[in-house]
């Protein structure tokens, strides 16, 4: 057993010094990763508000039933909704691919 693990995280930050907790690799690596997550998000929810943005342009107020569809999709999901929107003739397509891409 380690003997800082019955230290409290206050008696172990008055350990070191903020600048020498971030020089740590565990820091950097947790700071890295919360980085690509907070970018991915970004990209996935920017994504999402776009495709809204051109189906309600094409077809008209979108039911909520569709919204709710298309904010639960994955990242690859959304790209390729937003490829497949652009054969779209009705919001019949919109409701098919939503269906066919969405069963488990």
């Amino acid at each position: 057993m380690s003997k800082f693990s019955q230290l409290s995280c206050q008696e172990i930050e008055a350990m070191f010094l903020v600048s020498d907790i971030k020089q740590t690799r565990v820091y950097q690596e947790a700071k890295q990763e919360g980085e690509q997550e907070g970018r991915q998000e970004g990209r996935q929810e920017g994504e999402k508000n776009l495709l809204l943005r051109q189906l309600s342009k094409r077809f008209g107020k979108l039911a909520d039933v569709y919204i709710q569809s298309i904010n639960n999709l994955n990242i690859t999901q959304l790209e390729d909704l937003g490829e497949a929107l652009l054969d779209f003739a009705e919001i019949s397509d919109l409701e098919q691919w939503l269906i066919s891409h969405t069963e488990s």
